[in-house]
């Protein structure tokens, strides 16, 4: 539960911080939007890329053999 609670908090941060980006472009701050939203997407490419990429997968292997008792 702790786990999901972190990620739940840091996905609605990063999200924030996007749409902050976003805002900042439309309200005519682009160099302070474009900063915002080139730092979050390196902080995705550096940091969360592999992990989101792995996820996928693991999912893939869920779904195509069934969970699996290793933890016993």
């Amino acid at each position: 539960m702790g786990r999901t609670l972190f990620a739940l908090f840091h996905l609605g941060l990063f999200c924030g911080l996007v749409v902050y980006g976003l805002v900042l472009l439309a309200g005519g701050s682009s160099n302070r939007g474009f900063t915002i939203l080139g730092i979050m997407g390196l902080y995705y490419i550096l940091v969360l890329h592999k992990a989101v990429l792995a996820e996928i997968e693991r999912k893939r292997r869920l779904k195509k053999y069934g969970p699996v008792d290793g933890l016993k």
